[in-house]
């Protein structure tokens, strides 16, 4: 479409048609979503009204008009924004925003008025601005992906509790396996304020599971493990601190008898492996960080457990600008999905690691990685830990690291993209059990690895 297309008066009307047609906004929005919104594109200035989740006009803004909030930004953020497949961090509002408010950096948006009104309609503002890709790329909604592919009726998952002793209290700690007993141990960390269901995909896989001993835990508060045993646990400020996540991480392996075990982890998971290279390097023979970096600001923030915000909306909503947006629907839907049944608080004092006191900046050049291989890999849509965040870890952390892009995916590649993971992660597996000849790709990419980017 041409530039002139893009918020035309027949462009919005179209926009409206769509908006007031789906089934989604149908089910969040109605009898609920009532805020007036401004969309800024350019010198341009739109005024949403909205009335139990329909958009009943779209105008320029006048002296008589309220607002809640609003979204403002370049002409050529909002062209990337509706294109068919955006670029990294263009593909949805609060990627954009993040890239505007805590990197510092220009042509994202930025986001106007009342941000405690934004939260409080989190997921039908999401899905309304999303909702204008669908009117610029011709008003089909995306098919492709949606129906989750046959999986196998009797899996070879088993489910068991293990219990570990943190400071002198006892914690209740689920985990899932899949491989032989005498595989090597394959011990995988979920993100923040998630659970070990992250890791369905590959406890499912038989050529990983035929040299592994895949070991998929819930952290304690998280998935299946309760809390811990203390008295007035209920009353207490869940903060989760790197000393602490490590010491459960090391305590859960030798609770299992692991002995030189490969440790994977994703974003708080990914992150970690720097502490437990620094701290624990002679307890696993490698570290796998998925979206690591040396420093990951900004998201320990008040809405994500706030008596007025639907917490549970928000904090599975917010994975959706995480992830690739040509993904699979139905693995983007399952990840969101997976965010909904975490407790309240959880998520927010995960955070309180990953974003208050994780910070190498200073610091990483005294990890000693020889003593313990390290593999960051970082997906292409990740707005947090981005692939260049991966290799700035790397390179500061010197002999031992190596740095890995993965295209065609975000934060959370071992759910959004589990068939593309599979085929990433292999040759760091295979590099890692000694029977690789080839260096592990720098940049790894679905057209090298014959999978479909769209699938």
């Amino acid at each position: 479409m041409t530039e002139e297309t893009l918020a035309s008066e027949e462009w919005w009307t179209e926009y409206q048609t769509i908006v007031n047609a789906d089934p989604e906004m149908e089910l969040h929005g109605r009898d609920a979503f009532d805020e007036n919104f401004v969309v800024g594109i350019g010198e341009e200035h739109f005024l949403i009204e909205m009335l139990d989740g329909a958009v009943q006009d779209v105008r320029t803004p006048g002296l008589d008009d309220a607002w809640s909030f609003g979204v403002v930004g370049p002409r050529d953020a909002w062209d990337e924004f509706v294109s068919e497949v955006p670029a990294p961090h263009h593909n949805e509002v609060f990627a954009s925003f993040y890239r505007t408010a805590v990197k510092g950096e220009e042509g994202y948006f930025d986001l106007i008025g009342n941000h405690k009104k934004i939260f409080q309609n989190f997921r039908s503002f999401q899905r309304a601005l999303d909702l204008m890709r669908t009117a610029h790329t011709g008003g089909e909604p995306r098919t492709e992906g949606t129906i989750r592919p046959s999986e196998p009726a009797d899996e070879p998952i088993t489910g068991q509790y293990v219990t570990v002793d943190l400071d002198g209290v006892d914690h209740r700690i689920y985990y899932e396996a899949a491989g032989p007993d005498d595989g090597i141990p394959l011990l995988c960390q979920h993100t923040a304020g998630c659970n070990n269901q992250q890791w369905r995909h590959v406890l499912n896989d038989p050529e990983i599971t035929e040299h592994f001993r895949v070991i998929a835990y819930d952290l304690p508060r998280h998935g299946k493990s309760i809390p811990p045993s203390s008295e007035s646990w209920w009353a207490d400020q869940y903060d989760l601190t790197a000393e602490r996540f490590t010491d459960t991480i090391v305590s859960i392996a030798d609770a299992l008898e692991l002995e030189d075990p490969v440790f994977i982890g994703s974003s708080m998971g990914g992150t970690i492996t720097l502490e437990l290279a620094d701290w624990y390097p002679g307890r696993f023979q490698a570290l796998i960080g998925l979206e690591a970096g040396l420093f990951t600001p900004g998201f320990y923030i008040q809405w994500l457990d706030h008596p007025h915000v639907n917490t549970n909306d928000v904090n599975s909503s917010a994975t959706w600008g995480l992830m690739a947006p040509h993904g699979p629907e139905w693995a983007r839907r399952e990840t969101l999905y997976l965010y909904e049944q975490g407790a309240n608080g959880v998520l927010k004092g995960d955070l309180h690691y990953y974003s208050v006191e994780h910070d190498y900046r200073e610091s990483a050049d005294e990890i000693v990685a020889t003593q313990v291989r390290m593999y960051l890999m970082n997906g292409e849509y990740d707005y947090l830990t981005n692939p260049d965040d991966a290799r700035e870890a790397a390179a500061a952390i010197g002999d031992g690291a190596t740095a890995h892009e993965m295209k065609a995916t975000g934060h959370f590649p071992m759910s959004e993209r589990p068939e593309l993971f599979r085929a990433y992660i292999k040759p760091v597996l295979d590099d890692i059990r000694g029977v690789r000849d080839e260096p592990v790709p720098d940049v790894f990419a679905p057209e090298d690895v014959g999978v479909d980017v769209n699938k």
